[in-house]
């Protein structure tokens, strides 16, 4: 009776349909708790490796691998969500994600070999990003599509602002593998807002890879290799760097958790801009005037050479992600709507195309710090991260045409 009631007060003021209300909130909290637990750990892999004594070319093996094993697992979570609804799925993306915490913990013990850290790692990010998609787009409002994906990427941020200083001290007073511990008791509690309502897809579906008609889609996979290819590296190759040359020593996990925590605080406020920018049909523009910029912060990057370098670059990219980001998750979501029975097919294929190009660029990465000096290895990722920043605007989702009546 309450729940109707702020429903129906909320209703013509923030857009949500009766049924959207819930099942939108569940993904909010659910995002929070997961953004909190995933920068707790996920954004000091780097750093939490080279101090276990692993190397530059360790890390981008173990990246590689996260990659390589994501093309099967990609596929694989659609074939799962088709069969028990993408809110299961996202479970069995919360077990690998503890599954993965543990594996890292047990690494300042034992000499885990890198293909299995990998696995498990990527079976945690596939499982919880490719049901995600589904699930968001699928209940997202597409008149105020921007506005929910800016209370995504807040709640997302909200749990990520706490997450690396709660780390950094867990991690500089007690040791690297504690973070670890307390992140998979977050990650516990995330499951259980994801479970308050149904399934918001019909389940036991028969999916048809073979009848999706890529050829009229060319421009939005392409869009996306690029946009997955710069997300990754902006998002693990830059704590490499900082780690490998920057930040020195155990007081590194608490320089790192400050820079990205004060960082993310202009995140939320740029996602706030560009959610009302994006329902104002500005999407596009906003989406290309980010990317370019993004690409001159990435060619920035390999200059950086001490803690206020890095704090100011990671001001500058916070700033400028959510004006990318935003808007083209904008443009793909309504892209599966207008795809009647081929989101899941649509959505885990773009993700699949994805990890081919990562896995590969990884592998090449991998080359590249065997064989050539570490500054090389940081110049040439960096380049890819500004090229394929540039690409993420040769995008043409229709939702994001002010044109489009």
């Amino acid at each position: 009776m309450l729940k109707k009631a702020i429903t129906k007060a909320l209703k013509h003021r923030h857009f949500w349909r009766d049924v959207g209300f819930d099942e939108l909130s569940e993904l909010y909290v659910a995002v929070m708790l997961r953004g909190l637990a995933i920068s707790m750990t996920g954004l000091f892999v780097p750093l939490y490796m080279l101090l276990l004594g692993y190397s530059p070319l360790d890390v981008c093996v173990l990246v590689a691998w996260f990659f390589s094993y994501r093309i099967i697992l990609d596929i694989t979570a659609a074939y799962v969500i088709a069969a028990i609804g993408p809110k299961h799925t996202m479970l069995i993306g919360y077990v690998f994600q503890i599954l993965s915490t543990i594996s890292f913990v047990l690494l300042s013990y034992a000499a885990l070999p890198l293909w299995l850290l990998g696995l498990l790692w990527g079976a945690s990010a596939t499982f919880f990003f490719v049901p995600f998609h589904v699930d968001f787009s699928k209940v997202k409002h597409s008149e105020h599509g921007g506005k929910e994906l800016s209370y995504v990427n807040i709640m997302e941020r909200v749990g990520s602002l706490l997450g690396p200083v709660v780390g950094g001290l867990i991690a500089s007073l007690f040791g690297g593998q504690y973070l670890f511990l307390v992140a998979g008791g977050v990650l516990l509690l995330g499951l259980i807002p994801l479970f308050q309502s149904a399934e918001p897809v019909r389940i036991h579906q028969k999916l048809s890879f073979a009848s999706l008609d890529v050829s009229k889609l060319k421009r939005d996979f392409s869009s996306h290799v690029a946009f997955g290819l710069e997300n990754t590296l902006s998002m693990l190759l830059w704590p490499l760097f900082l780690a490998a040359t920057v930040l020195v020593g155990t007081r590194s996990y608490v320089q790192f958790g400050v820079i990205l925590s004060v960082s993310f605080m202009i995140s939320i406020v740029s996602a706030r801009i560009v959610g009302r920018k994006i329902d104002r049909r500005e999407g596009q523009s906003v989406l290309r005037y980010n990317a370019w910029l993004n690409a001159i912060l990435h060619l920035i990057r390999p200059f950086v050479s001490n803690f206020g370098g890095a704090f100011a670059v990671n001001m500058a990219n916070e700033a400028v992600t959510p004006g990318y980001r935003m808007p083209y998750l904008k443009g793909m979501y309504d892209a599966a709507d207008d795809l009647p029975g081929y989101r899941i097919v649509y959505l885990s294929t773009m993700e699949c195309s994805a990890s081919m190009v990562k896995a590969a660029v990884w592998w090449g990465l991998a080359l590249v710090a065997a064989n050539l000096q570490l500054g090389t290895l940081f110049v040439v990722g960096f380049m890819l991260a500004a090229v394929s920043s540039v690409l993420i605007s040769t995008e043409k989702f229709m939702a994001l045409n002010a044109r489009k009546s």
